[in-house]
């Protein structure tokens, strides 16, 4: 009956979220009437008479089921779990004038169904996941933005800098941060950050003192070609007792890198390489990835299907003997990355993945993928979750992984409410099975409310 107790307050969120859709959907007609935003009332709350200072508020109701069967190809436990995850935000955004900002967002991740304890990335009680102080000038070329306090951090395509958004609770880091913005297109940020380590506690979450994360990225529009965009960076990182299958030891990695990308003419592209070096221990660092994302749309099909294929060559260490580390590192990355299964972390890495999305509806999308793997250097290790080297996969003489098969359903009948699915099957190649792998999968769902 306890576990009964637990689910029960999920059922009715679901069966609200569902019968909201529902709802909504009846009430589309062929020429429908506009309806008022039921949330603007939160939005802009005039608290002077002349509405220079004012408050939005805002959140974020999610109910998300797991079902895992051999996680990381067995390599990892449990074995199995079925989970029930419940992640709610509540936000506060102050604006004292045109320049002066306040905001504060709490989280509450509740795993009420899980396999053993959760992780604290699932559970955590009641914490701040945002809280700073903004300053904003404007200036002759646009406008200097001053950001300091706890706070998200996303950059380009999320590849190493991401919020984290599958988890119940997302990344957040503990710093400054500055932008020079030209553009809504065009700006320049720099930072320094130490990532929150969440704990499961109320209001424990603190920086991690064990990593000092800062960089500089800046994106703007190529000149010349209308359709093309880049972005260019620098990023570094200092990280205690990082744990890699040379061995561990503390690790001070620097990373440039460039990204091109852009739309025309039904075509959509997004192209990444970066380039790491510094120290690891007594070892240099050198290590490497270049990424691509190709897709066109067929927006005169039914469905308007679109055909994409995506390719990663991400670099390992060839010689765990030598001064040299060779495993690209992908600091902050975005999850899902290659699926919601979270199979393998972007590390000593080489894949592909065709796909297509088809617009069922106006609002429902369905993604078909398919995501063959292998190692890019035989000696080193296959990287799970949280780029942790999985025991007995390093050496061996082939480089064949594995494959995973993801498909993922999306529809969000108003701007506000999204519900999903996705199912993941996955198979071993030879050199998983001689480490002891096995044939799993991951399905889930989800309803997303959103004010």
């Amino acid at each position: 009956m306890r576990w009964l107790r637990s689910i029960a307050p999920a059922g009715l969120c679901w069966l609200a979220l569902s019968s909201f859709a529902v709802a909504q959907t009846k009430a589309t007609a062929p020429d429908p009437v506009p309806e008022r935003d039921p949330f603007a009332a939160l939005k802009d709350i005039p608290l002077t008479p002349d509405g220079a200072v004012k408050l939005s508020l805002g959140g974020q109701l999610r109910v998300r089921s797991e079902f895992s069967r051999h996680p990381v190809f067995g390599l990892a436990l449990p074995e199995h779990n079925n989970g029930l995850l419940i992640r709610s935000f509540l936000s506060a955004d102050l604006r004292l004038g045109p320049y002066l900002r306040t905001f504060v967002q709490f989280v509450s991740g509740q795993a009420p169904i899980w396999n053993g304890p959760p992780p604290a990335t699932q559970l955590d009680r009641l914490d701040f996941l945002q809280g700073y102080g903004e300053l904003s000038l404007p200036i002759p070329t646009g406008n200097l933005m001053l950001r300091g306090g706890r706070q998200e951090m996303s950059f380009g395509s999320s590849r190493l800098v991401s919020v984290r958004e599958s988890p119940n609770v997302r990344r957040a880091f503990d710093g400054i941060r500055a932008a020079w913005i030209t553009s809504p297109e065009a700006r320049i940020d720099a930072f320094l950050v130490r990532p929150v380590l969440p704990l499961t506690g109320l209001f424990d979450d603190k920086s991690d003192p064990g990593q000092a994360f800062w960089g500089v990225y800046g994106t703007s529009p190529v000149p010349g070609i209308p359709a093309l965009k880049a972005d260019l960076y620098y990023l570094g990182l200092n990280r205690q007792n990082a744990r890699f299958a040379q061995g561990t030891a503390d690790e001070h990695r620097q990373t440039v890198g460039t990204r091109l990308f852009g739309k025309a003419s039904g075509f959509d592209w997004n192209v990444e390489a970066a380039w790491q070096f510094g120290h690891f221990g007594r070892s240099d660092i050198r290590a490497w990835t270049v990424s691509g994302e190709f897709g066109y749309t067929f927006t005169d099909l039914p469905f308007a299907p679109r055909l994409g294929f995506n390719a990663d060559a991400i670099s390992g260490d060839g010689n765990l003997r030598d001064n040299t580390l060779g495993t690209f590192n992908p600091l902050f990355p975005k999850l899902p990355y290659f699926s919601e299964a979270n199979l393998t972390a972007p590390a000593n890495l080489i894949d592909i993945q065709p796909n297509i999305t088809l617009t069922l509806l106006p609002k429902v999308k369905l993604t078909v993928g398919w995501n063959p793997l292998w190692k890019q250097a035989k000696a080193d290790a296959f990287y799970g979750p949280a780029i942790t080297p999985v025991p007995r996969t390093a050496g061996g003489a082939g480089r064949y992984l594995g494959h995973q098969i993801s498909t993922t359903l999306e529809w969000s009948p108003t701007e506000h409410l999204t519900l999903g699915g996705t199912y993941v099957a996955y198979e071993p190649g030879q050199r998983i099975q001689q480490a002891g792998g096995v044939s799993g999968s991951f399905a889930a769902g989800w309803a997303t409310l959103i004010f």
